[in-house]
């Protein structure tokens, strides 16, 4: 076995596990409350858990066949250096993500001229709110739309078909009439002309065919 004491243990330790930096374990594998860990439970489980410390120590003693104590030592700075270094990344990212925060919080507060943190969740209500209310109109928008698309094309297939058919002119004529109304209730009284019926027995069929019309004429 080589006697070499040169072998800094120091050089060669390296975070192998960050993922448990908030994940405390003990010797035996039993979780740890972060909130309540003592500070040498705490080291303990971060040179064993997250560095290749005890790997390093184990090269080293198969090199020389056994660990000084000054050995020993260098590998704990370097496991301590590197857990140290990982805790030093995790509050940087914390304090840049609080000053984005704080920066954000405090444009939001400018622009909607208010000065509590209550009054912005109340502010961000109400725009919620009036944000749901336009994602319906735009529903409604598009339905609409499609159902004038719809419209349209049905309109021009009956013209076709009334043409093809060489229907009766007057019949035509009343087709054309049905089409050219541009309300229900216009629509209620081309109805009661075309058909030589009651107002109340073409409210009948014009409620069977739209949903939700509002008719709001009295017979």
């Amino acid at each position: 076995m080589s006697t070499n004491e040169n072998i800094d243990p120091r050089d060669k330790i390296e975070l192998t596990n960050p993922e448990n930096l908030y994940q405390i374990i003990d010797k035996n594998g039993n979780t740890i409350d972060y909130e309540t860990v003592k500070g040498r439970e705490l080291f303990n489980h971060y040179r064993h858990n997250m560095t290749n410390y005890d790997e390093v120590l184990d090269e080293v003693r198969q090199q020389q066949g056994y660990v000084n104590g000054y050995q020993q030592k260098k590998a704990v700075t370097g496991a301590a250096e590197k857990v140290l270094e990982k805790y030093h990344q995790e509050h940087v990212k914390v304090i840049k993500d609080s000053q984005l925060k704080s920066s954000l919080l405090k444009k939001i507060f400018n622009q909607a001229k208010v000065g509590t943190a209550s009054a912005v969740v109340n502010l961000l209500d109400d725009w919620s709110e009036k944000i749901q209310k336009i994602g319906n109109l735009e529903s409604s928008q598009r339905s609409l739309r499609v159902w004038n698309d719809t419209y349209r094309v049905q309109k021009k297939l009956i013209e076709k078909l009334v043409k093809d058919e060489d229907i009766d002119p007057q019949i035509a004529e009343k087709i054309k009439a049905i089409y050219a109304t541009r309300s229900v209730n216009k629509a209620i009284k081309q109805g009661c002309t075309i058909f030589n019926l009651e107002r109340s027995q073409v409210l009948k069929i014009v409620k069977s065919a739209i949903r939700y019309a509002k008719l709001v004429e009295e017979s």
